[in-house]
């Protein structure tokens, strides 16, 4: 899932976009999230893991 939004994280003074790294126990890439800046990690982190899982519709 790819955002073309852009933010701004006033906490770690970021523009632009964050990525969510989703990997297994030998380290290999299961689910990569793109997001704005603006999203919180907390939030970015449960979305990835809820794609990953099935939870969400989100693709």
């Amino acid at each position: 899932m790819i955002c073309t939004g852009l933010g701004f994280d006033p906490g770690k003074q970021i523009h632009g976009r964050k990525g969510f790294i989703t990997v297994d126990l030998l380290g290999l890439v299961l689910r990569v999230l793109v997001t704005s800046a603006s999203m919180p990690e907390r939030a970015g982190a449960k979305l990835n893991v809820h794609v990953l899982v099935g939870l969400s519709d989100e693709r």
